[in-house]
C-alpha cells in the first residue's frame, strides 16, 4: 500500500507507517502492512533474549552492591524452542486474522451488517452464532514459571498499543489482553473487561460509562463489546487466567461459548492462556478453542535433562545461567551440581533462577563466597521448604499428590533478597554493634537471624549456642557462626547454665518454666511439643494469636 502523507496521530496513538507485503493475501491490507515486519530467525532470538549486564570485576564490589546485581537475574531469559514457536505462532495468527478485515472492504461491511442485525433481532448471541465455523483460536497451557507471559509480552511489545489510520480515520488495536472473570461465568464481567481494555487504548473514549449506564443485560453488553472490537480492528484477543472457568458453579460452558462466538463473528483470533489447572476444563467449547488453522501451540512443560529424555535445553539453560556468579570464588558447573539444581527445581525456569540467586545470597552472607553440591542442597532445604511437597509430587509423578496442586506459583524470593540485604546493611550500623557482654548482643543476633528468615525458636537456639562458645567478638561474626550452626548443627550442643531444681529440665519437659513471662512465646513451642498440637493453636490459647475476625470491619 502506498504510504500516506505524514499526519500527526491523536494523543495516545501512533500514525500508521506501511511496509508493503509481497504475500498475496496480505498485499494492500493497511491493517497488516501497518504492523512491524515479521522478524527473521536471528532477530527473534535477540527479541527473546535478556541477559544481566555482568563482568568479572563486579565480583570485587561490596556485598550490598553484588546483592543488588543479583536482582537483575529476575529478567534473565534464554530463548527456548517452545518460546520461539510461540513467537512465530502469534505472528501468523494476527496476520491471518486480519485477512479480508480491512476497513471499507466487503468483508468488513458484512461483519458490521451482521452485528447490526444481531442487535435488533432480540435473539441470544450464542444461539445465532453456534453454526459458524470456528475461526483462528488456540490455547496456551502450561506450568507457571516457564515464561509464557514473558514471551507473549516480548512479542506484543513490538506491536504498538494503538495505530491511527488517517485515510479511514480508524484506530487499530493490534493486541487486546484481558483476564477472564474470577467467577468463570459472568458474561457481563467479560464485556466490562473488554470495555476497560479498549478505553485505555482509544484516546478520549469513555466506554465503561457509556455502555454500562442503565444496567443493560448481558446480551446487550457483549454485543456492544464485539462491536467495539470490530470498530477498532482488534488483531488478537488474549484471554488470560483460563483456569478461572473452573470457578463457575453452573454453566461452565457459557463464557467459553460467548468468547468463541465473539471471534467467529468478528474474525478476531483468540488465544486462551492458563496454567495446568485449566487442562481440567474438558468441555466442548475448550476443544473448539484448541482448533486452529495451523497455529496449534503445544502444552508448555518443564525442562528435562537429556538423561531423562530431554532435548538438551535443560543443560543449555543451566549452563548459560551459571556464568552469572557474583560471588568472590566462582566455580565451574559440574555434572553433580547440574543434577542437584534439577532435583531442587525440577526444571522449572522461574524456580531455577530464584534458587541460583538464593544460593549466591547465602554464600555472600556466610562468608564462604563459593558454591558446592552440599550447599545447593542446604539452601534448597532452607529457602524452598514451602515447595518441597509440590516438587516431590512432580519428581515422583505422584498423580494423587499432584491433584492437590492446581498449578505452580513462583516463590517470592525477592522478599528474602530484600531481608538479606537489610540484614547485611544493618549489621554495619551502631545499633548492631554491641559487645558480647552487652545485654543487647543476644537480641541483635536473634533479630538479624530472624530477618534472614530463621524461625524465632531456632534463631534463639543458634544465638545461645554461639554466645556460649565465646568465639564471636561482633554481632556480624556471631550471625555468620549462627548461620553455619543452623545449616549444620553439631551433634552435641552446650546447655545454658542453670541452678536449682530446674537445672536439668528442658522447656519440653516443663512448659511452665516460661509462665513467669506472660508474653514469652517459647511457652507455645513447649506446650505444642508436650500436647502434640501446633504452635499456632497454642499461641491462640495463650492469647498471643488473635482471630483474624478481630481485625476485620464487617
Amino acid at each position: 500500500m502506498k504510504e500516506l502523507d505524514p499526519i500527526v496521530a491523536p494523543e495516545g496513538a501512533v500514525t500508521a507507517r506501511y511496509t508493503p507485503s509481497r504475500i498475496p493475501d496480505h498485499k494492500g491490507n493497511p491493517l497488516i502492512e501497518a504492523l512491524p515486519p515479521t522478524l527473521e530467525d536471528d532477530a527473534v532470538l535477540r527479541a527473546l533474549s535478556s541477559r544481566p549486564r555482568f563482568n568479572e570485576e563486579q565480583r570485587s564490589w561490596p556485598t550490598s552492591e553484588r546483592m543488588n546485581m543479583l536482582s537483575s537475574l529476575s529478567r534473565f531469559m534464554m530463548p527456548l524452542q517452545q518460546q520461539v514457536e510461540l513467537f512465530y505462532s502469534l505472528e501468523n495468527m494476527i496476520r491471518s486474522g486480519y485477512v479480508g478485515r480491512a476497513p471499507r472492504t466487503p468483508m468488513h461491511a458484512e461483519i458490521s451488517q451482521k452485528l447490526y442485525d444481531l442487535q435488533h433481532s432480540g435473539e441470544a448471541f450464542d444461539q445465532l452464532m453456534a453454526e459458524q465455523t470456528p475461526q483462528i483460536s488456540t490455547a496456551l497451557i502450561g506450568l507457571s514459571g516457564m515464561g509464557k507471559t514473558t514471551t507473549m509480552k516480548r512479542w506484543w511489545v513490538r506491536m504498538k498499543d494503538t495505530i491511527y489510520h488517517s485515510a479511514t480515520n480508524t484506530y487499530q488495536v493490534p493486541v487486546l489482553h484481558i483476564e477472564l472473570p474470577p467467577d468463570g461465568a459472568s458474561v457481563i464481567g467479560l464485556a466490562n473487561s473488554i470495555f476497560h481494555a479498549l478505553e485505555q487504548r482509544i484516546p478520549r473514549s469513555d466506554y465503561v460509562r457509556t455502555y454500562t449506564k442503565g444496567r443493560p443485560n448481558a446480551v446487550t453488553m457483549i454485543l456492544n463489546a464485539v462491536k467495539l472490537m470490530h470498530r477498532h480492528c482488534v488483531g488478537l484477543l488474549i484471554c488470560d487466567e483460563l483456569h478461572n472457568l473452573l470457578n463457575a458453579k453452573v454453566n461452565a460452558q457459557v463464557l467459553m461459548t460467548q468468547l468463541t462466538n465473539l471471534c467467529n463473528t468478528t474474525g478476531v483470533p483468540l488465544l486462551f492462556v492458563g496454567t495446568n489447572k485449566a487442562a481440567r476444563f474438558s468441555g466442548i467449547a475448550l476443544q473448539q478453542a484448541r482448533r486452529s488453522t495451523g497455529e496449534g501451540i503445544a502444552t508448555w512443560d518443564r525442562l528435562v535433562p537429556k538423561t531423562a529424555g530431554g532435548n538438551g535445553e535443560w543443560e543449555d539453560f543451566i549452563g548459560t545461567l551459571w556464568a552469572y556468579q557474583w560471588i568472590k570464588k566462582p566455580v565451574p558447573l559440574t555434572g553433580a551440581m547440574r543434577q542437584m539444581m534439577f532435583e531442587s527445581t525440577q526444571g522449572i525456569i522461574d524456580l531455577t533462577i530464584k534458587l541460583f540467586r538464593s544460593i549466591q545470597i547465602r554464600a555472600m552472607l556466610n562468608g564462604t563466597e563459593t558454591i558446592t553440591v552440599e550447599f545447593i542442597e542446604a539452601v534448597y532445604k532452607r529457602d524452598f521448604k514451602i515447595l518441597h511437597h509440590l516438587l516431590d509430587a512432580i519428581r515422583t509423578n505422584n498423580l494423587v499428590l499432584l491433584a492437590k496442586y492446581d498449578d505452580i506459583r513462583p516463590v517470592d524470593l525477592d522478599r528474602h533478597l530484600q531481608q538479606a540485604w537489610l540484614q547485611h546493611e544493618n549489621l554495619k550500623t551502631p545499633r548492631h554493634s554491641p559487645l558480647p557482654d552487652d545485654m543487647a548482643f543476644r537480641v541483635s543476633v536473634i533479630e538479624a537471624l530472624m530477618n534472614m528468615g530463621t524461625p524465632p525458636g531456632l534463631a534463639e537456639e543458634a544465638a545461645d549456642f554461639v554466645i556460649a562458645e565465646g568465639k564471636a567478638k561482633t554481632v556480624r561474626q556471631a550471625v555468620l557462626l549462627a548461620d553455619s550452626y543452623i545449616e549444620k548443627p553439631p551433634k552435641t550442643k552446650p546447655k545454658k547454665k542453670t541452678s536449682g531444681a530446674a537445672a536439668n529440665v528442658s522447656p519440653e519437659e516443663d512448659p511452665k518454666r516460661f509462665d513467669g513471662n506472660q508474653y514469652d512465646y517459647r511457652r507455645a513451642y513447649a506446650y505444642a511439643e508436650q500436647d502434640g498440637t501446633t504452635v499456632l493453636e497454642q499461641l491462640g490459647l495463650l492469647g498471643m494469636a488473635p482471630a483474624v475476625e478481630e481485625f476485620l470491619v464487617l
